[in-house]
């Protein structure tokens, strides 16, 4: 599959001028703006924002990474149910 980062990018670059604040724009990060994005497609549900780092990270190849990420996130969602 072939995936037309072009296109990534119009969207972060917009999305960077509807976000912030014009005097901010330039400071902040693709990476900052695409979490905000992400943060907000899936309407700030934590679950939802951890499975595409989790699988970010995975096809980084950051596994062993990722197996403590889990163990972090299975804990934090233990904690909740308490």
């Amino acid at each position: 599959m072939h995936i037309n980062m072009n296109k990534l990018k119009k969207i972060i670059d917009l999305a960077k001028k509807e976000i912030f604040v014009e005097e901010f724009q330039s400071e902040v990060s693709d990476a900052e703006t695409l979490g905000v994005l992400i943060s907000q497609y899936f309407k700030w549900d934590g679950r939802s924002i951890y499975k595409v780092a989790y699988n970010a990270f995975e096809d980084s190849n950051l596994h062993n990474f990722n197996e403590k990420f889990e163990k972090l996130w299975l804990k934090n969602e233990a904690h909740k149910h308490e």
